[in-house]
């Protein structure tokens, strides 16, 4: 990790920040930051591969950053990983300061820090909806965790009216750590401290700080990697254990999340 190499990056993505975008592709300031970050040369960005087009394509393979939405990737990444090494990048906002944009004067208030910082965890969320890719020979999973300045407009509910406001645009300040997720074993660098021995979904999420969506795709993913196992019932839930790593790392179907925690994703 150089933290060094990111500022100059996210100063870089800042300079060309016209109207909220960047570039001809109208590309956010996060989204940019991490490109130039992985691959300063502009020349190996927006690259056609397989009639896709790639956030970078160079001498490493393909780099693709994507910072919400896996389920719209997971079409593109099955394809590109049938020919080629792909690395992707998924950032999370360890550290996040929040500020507030009236509409109607674009007067910004005065920046302040959130309470709710996030774990490598967060990540499971968007994992899961790709969770049949996630043991591919050719994928590399890169999670940035990243200090940054979230701006959202005062348009949402309430009196305040923050109450799902939209959010406008996230500015990055920093990499505070980066996680490499090469092999199945290395998923157990996002599951959180604290948990007991014996522990159900509800309590993962709690030590997580994630939704219980999340937290169930997170016990999916370690139980196929080998990394969980079902130890019976808490009342009507499913109980789990975490284990040590197999030597082959085998990928199976025996976690199965019981019907009275399922959540709609």
């Amino acid at each position: 990790m150089d933290g060094q190499a990111f500022a100059q990056a996210a100063a870089r993505a800042a300079d060309g920040v016209v109207d909220g975008g960047i570039g001809t592709r109208n590309e956010s300031p996060l989204h940019a930051a991490l490109k130039l970050y992985f691959e300063p040369r502009r020349a190996f960005h927006e690259v056609p591969v397989d009639g896709y087009i790639v956030d970078i394509k160079n001498e490493t393979g393909i780099i693709e950053i994507q910072t919400r939405n896996f389920l719209k990737l997971k079409r593109k990444l099955a394809a590109l990983l049938e020919h080629h090494t792909v690395t992707l990048v998924y950032p999370v906002a360890a550290v996040k300061w929040v500020l507030w944009i009236d509409p109607d004067t674009g007067e910004i208030t005065n920046r302040r820090k959130s309470p709710k910082r996030c774990l490598p965890a967060a990540a499971f969320e968007e994992l899961g909806y790709i969770q049949a890719l996630l043991f591919h020979p050719n994928l590399r999973i890169r999670i940035a965790m990243l200090e940054l300045e979230e701006y959202k407009y005062l348009n949402g509910y309430g009196e305040s009216r923050k109450c799902r406001a939209t959010r406008a645009v996230r500015i990055p300040l920093s990499l505070l750590d980066k996680i490499s997720v090469d092999t199945p074993a290395q998923f157990t660098q996002l599951v959180p401290p604290g948990l007991p021995s014996c522990f159900t979904a509800e309590e993962f999420r709690k030590a997580a700080g994630i939704s219980l969506s999340a937290a169930q795709a997170a016990l999916r993913i370690l139980c196929a990697a080998g990394l969980a196992i079902h130890t019976g019932k808490q009342g009507r839930r499913y109980a789990y254990a975490l284990t040590g790593p197999s030597a082959d790392w085998p990928v199976s179907d025996q976690c199965v999340i019981h019907p009275s925690e399922q959540v709609s994703r």
